[in-house]
């Protein structure tokens, strides 16, 4: 699946299976090209005990493939971070002292902290996986980029940071961190080609789904992402129940659209249209 975003965040990333959004039954992971690559890249990052970033819009599924990944790593050695709002170096420190499971209080001197913390890390080959980093200040990453930089060979982390554009843009444009960046990869919207030739095997609802309405619901609501197509499906597969419908036409889907789309959205499309 393309980062859609579609993963939940399980408190023990490395072993748990990734969420669909909404929890939709019935739906399969899609090996796309942004899957089958981002397996690989975190694959060579892990392997190079380097730092590596996956970035991307929301809704693309960059957290799903991160973790669809990270199931091949032995899950004691994943250590996942996600943050709702922008932390600071504190709350990252605090983060990684309660993931290791170091015992006693956490040091109150920064650089104590940090003493503790490039000790505890370099005990085993750990991954340090930071979602929602978009969230992170230049602050923020110096510090993780301080912590690997202090590694010692086979025992130095391996980072991910995956985030949106302001993610990307952040390490850019640092010199220190852009190049320390192993692997860049950016997740877009799946072309209208990838839609029809995977929306098919995403879900059965859509096995038997002309191409035709396949490529309507895309362009009219799904965009190119499984987020929106979970929406859309979870929609549509509700409306058929209640109107003992066994198969998926364009009025059920113009009924799931509306109820999908902004408001706002779907006023501009009807200004062009006059």
């Amino acid at each position: 699946m393309t980062d859609t975003d579609t993963g939940t965040v399980p408190a023990d990333a490395g072993g748990a299976e990734p969420d669909f959004y909404l929890n939709l039954a019935d739906a399969r992971i899609v090996a796309t090209e942004a899957l089958l690559e981002a397996g690989e890249n975190i694959a060579d990052t892990i392997d190079a005990h380097a730092m590596s970033c996956i970035y991307g819009d929301a809704g693309l599924g960059k957290t799903f493939s991160v973790l669809a990944a990270l199931k091949e790593v032995a899950a004691d050695l994943v250590l996942f971070l996600q943050f709702r709002s922008r932390p600071t170096p504190r709350d990252i420190r605090m983060e990684l002292f309660t993931l290791l499971n170091l015992e006693g209080k956490p040091p109150s001197h920064p650089s104590e902290f940090d003493h503790l913390l490039k000790r505890s890390l370099a005990r085993r080959p750990y991954v340090l996986a930071f979602d929602e980093a978009q969230q992170f200040s230049r602050e923020c990453f110096e510090f993780v980029r301080h912590l690997w930089d202090t590694g010692k060979g086979k025992n130095r982390p391996a980072v991910l940071f995956i985030g949106g554009e302001e993610c990307y843009k952040t390490l850019y444009n640092e010199p220190a961190l852009a190049s320390r960046i192993y692997i860049w990869q950016e997740f877009t919207p799946m072309e209208p080609e990838e839609v029809l030739r995977n929306i098919p095997h995403f879900h059965p609802l859509w096995a038997n789904a002309s191409p035709e309405l396949i490529s309507y619901i895309d362009q009219e609501a799904g965009g190119g992402t499984f987020r929106m197509w979970s929406k859309i499906t979870h929609h549509i597969l509700e409306g058929m129940k209640r109107r003992g419908l066994t198969e998926v036409d364009e009025n059920i889907a113009r009924w799931a659209i509306r109820r999908v789309r902004p408001p706002r959205q779907r006023h501009r499309r009807e200004d062009d249209n006059r």
